[in-house]
């Protein structure tokens, strides 16, 4: 089943959890337990709706404060995908928890307040969504309810954002108006909202088109961690770990082997002095990678897959 990993973020009480929360809630994620737990918690709170916030709030400061501190990670499916939810904090002093939890993923949705409109943190969150390369990205307008289902309000909001995002790197951005609390739009269209044409958030997850994100030119292998036994009878072994960011890597194709072939000649020439390893030769090398004959391609250092080896791909 296709897997699609997507991160919610924007300013503080824009409603973040809420919508996770009800997305679980209303694609039937949530077990029996858990959905009584939290309306016990409601209950003891004194509010008179069950918070589905409390999904993802894990943490007891958390829950105390109301607000989201750490990334909170969920995974539902439906017959269609299955999903990796990254739950981000929406406070300024919490940003770099938001870059950790939008780092990795396919789809970030930008939650926007209706009645407050384009904050400074949501421009904040939307630019680093655009450094990080987030290929997709979904501006929900959320509590419409509280400005009374306004198509004005949402079309203005849109044209402040696209605005906004003509001076950003985005290939793709889509405009949802929702309320997460009442689950409006959210899994289900809604009769408040017969004025939108678009399609309901889940529905839009379900069928956002993801296989040409990838990048399956450029041969790009970032090096995580360097493996070395450190036994007699491999003295001089390296082995390199790593996710395949970019390219296609085949067994004998040579990529991978020019690459590691250039780590080992900066080890050598570190060792002997020599001035040819210098870094600025070496990102040339692991940068222009090209295959390879097969007669160049013989390593005993190099251990890959036997299945072709894409973007995405973790391997030693």
């Amino acid at each position: 089943m296709e897997r699609l990993r997507f991160a919610t973020v924007g300013s503080v009480d824009d409603g973040k959890s809420t919508l996770i929360g009800r997305l679980l809630y209303d694609s039937k994620s949530i077990f029996e337990d858990q959905l009584e737990h939290i309306e016990n918690v409601s209950k003891r709170r004194g509010t008179d709706y069950v918070d589905l916030s409390l999904l993802t709030d894990g943490l007891r400061a958390e829950r105390e404060q109301g607000i989201t501190i750490d990334v909170a990670y969920r995974y539902f499916a439906t017959p269609k995908r299955s999903f990796i939810i990254a739950d981000c904090p929406g406070h300024i002093q919490y940003t770099r928890n938001m870059i950790t939890g939008a780092s990795n993923v396919d789809l970030a949705i930008v939650l926007v307040d209706a009645r407050t409109g384009i904050v400074e943190q949501t421009r904040r969150h939307s630019l680093l969504a655009s450094l990080l390369g987030v290929p997709h990205l979904v501006i929900c307008v959320n509590k419409m309810d509280l400005v009374e289902w306004s198509p004005d309000v949402f079309n203005r909001i849109r044209d402040e954002f696209e605005e906004f995002a003509s001076r950003l790197s985005l290939r793709d951005v889509t405009f949802l108006p929702i309320s997460a609390l009442q689950g409006d739009n959210v899994v289900s269209r809604s009769p408040n909202l017969t004025w939108f044409e678009g399609p309901t958030l889940l529905h839009h997850l379900e069928n956002v088109y993801t296989a040409s994100d990838d990048n399956r030119v450029d041969a790009r292998f970032p090096v995580q961690y360097v493996i070395r036994p450190q036994r007699a009878e491999h003295h001089d072994y390296r082995g390199y770990a790593g996710r395949v960011a970019g390219g296609v890597f085949r067994v004998g194709g040579g990529g991978l082997h020019q690459f590691f072939r250039a780590m080992d000649f900066a080890r050598r020439g570190s060792r002997s002095g020599q001035s040819g390893a210098s870094p600025r030769r070496l990102r040339k090398t692991a940068a222009s990678v090209q295959p390879m004959a097969a007669r160049q391609a013989r390593s005993s250092q190099l251990r890959t897959t036997p299945a072709l080896c894409s973007a995405g791909r973790t391997i030693t």
